[in-house]
């Protein structure tokens, strides 16, 4: 469910165009970028930062993003980047050119819809994506979209009911595809003002056939509320190393605004269509606070982003205060370390990037520092490695480009 309140977006609904112009054409002939930042400016700009190497040795530019008709929410894979752009229904392949200009290549017309989650079936070319449409946000669609030639492939209605009692809008909030079954975790929320919403108590998790689209198996869980969120915006979930699936419910504020229900992590086990019942990492029992986001890093370890209630007023100044720490969870003892870096601000961002032995955070911190953090996986050290423009704001996202 995407609710568009302009409370809830304040610092990050500003766009980002289909052409870019590079700051130093001439430059940029000679260099071949690894990393891309994107990032919320100052001035209400957007801009991507093109880094060489994560650390301070090698080349960057900024390119510029002058138009308002991109948002951030776009999803990246090898270099390509796809965004649907919802105010058309246009989903639109782009990519860098050789002088690091932002160029669209192709496009594909969709229904009516906001794009909720999406999924690269079996790591192939094959793109799944899951919208709700807006006049009620309350019916869902599956689009697949072969990449590599940028067809249209299939779209379909999702076989989900439209409201679960007087809660009608619906979030796709989590996907998984194994052995040509899609399993997609849902909610439903409801209005309760014009400026807010909650969420019901019950996560539901639907069993499909892929090619039918029937249901096989549904499950209701009510240990927590609002699984996942939309995943171009931020990660909440991850397969492990033995293949078992985990996932984290948002019921904070930001998301699914039920804080009486935890932020948990939950577990579908290798081979199995239903969520494991006998399994659940209560995040908040053990840090009294929500959480945002989730990101594996192997070996049973996972990173967390959580909030601090007791340093913002409300959903106001939420990702403008400096609250936001992170941590290491373990998934098999359910220990939770916060890690050594300083407080973040930015309700959500997918800015934790995990590559071998190091994780990188993208923060921005206080005194309007906005650096790259490299945290060592086997002895836990942290070292500032980088920094990043100073005109930004919010470092929104980090990708790797190859």
């Amino acid at each position: 469910m995407k609710l568009f309140f302009p409370s809830l977006y304040i610092g990050f609904l500003f766009a980002l165009g289909l052409l870019f112009s590079c700051a130093s054409p001439d430059a940029s002939k000679s260099f071949l970028p690894e990393y891309a930042l994107y990032l919320l400016n100052e001035d209400g700009s957007n801009s991507f930062f093109l880094k060489e190497s994560l650390q301070d040795t090698g080349k960057s530019i900024e390119i510029e993003v002058p138009s308002k008709e991109f948002t951030r929410e776009y999803i990246h894979k090898k270099g390509i980047f796809y965004h649907f752009k919802e105010r058309n229904d246009y989903f639109i392949r782009y990519q860098l050119d050789a002088n690091n200009q932002m160029i669209a290549t192709d496009s594909i017309l969709f229904k009516d819809g906001y794009l909720e989650n999406y999924i690269w079936k079996n790591n192939t070319d094959t793109l799944l994506l899951f919208t709700v449409e807006k006049k009620t946000t309350a019916h869902g669609r599956m689009y697949v979209v072969d990449t590599k030639s940028f067809t249209l492939l299939r779209e379909e209605a999702l076989p989900f009911p439209s409201s679960i009692v007087n809660f009608n809008l619906l979030s796709i909030g989590v996907v998984d595809f194994v052995d040509d079954k899609l399993w997609i975790a849902y909610c439903y929320s409801k209005f309760l003002t014009a400026d807010d919403y909650t969420t019901s108590d019950t996560m539901y998790y639907a069993t499909l056939d892929f090619s039918s689209l029937d249901v096989l198996n549904l499950q209701k869980d009510t240990r927590s509320s609002y699984p996942g969120g939309v995943n171009t915006v931020q990660s909440y979930s991850a397969r492990d190393d033995q293949g078992d699936f985990y996932f984290m419910s948002c019921p904070g504020v930001a998301l699914g605004n039920n804080l009486a229900k935890p932020t948990a992590i939950f577990r579908k086990k290798k081979g199995m269509q239903e969520v494991d019942t006998s399994y659940m990492l209560d995040i908040s029992e053990t840090i009294h606070n929500h959480a945002y986001g989730f990101w594996y890093m192997g070996g049973q370890k996972a990173i967390i982003r959580s909030e601090q209630r007791n340093l913002y007023t409300d959903f106001s100044n939420h990702h403008s205060t400096f609250q936001f720490e992170y941590y290491l969870v373990d998934l098999s003892t359910k220990k939770l370390d916060k890690i050594n870096i300083p407080l973040d601000k930015g309700t959500r961002k997918e800015n934790v990037l995990v590559q071998g032995d190091y994780v990188y955070f993208a923060i921005d911190s206080e005194g309007e520092k906005h650096d790259i953090w490299r945290y060592t996986i086997n002895d836990g050290q942290v070292d500032r490695i980088s920094s990043i423009s100073n005109s930004a704001s919010y470092i929104l996202r980090l990708d790797f480009l190859k």
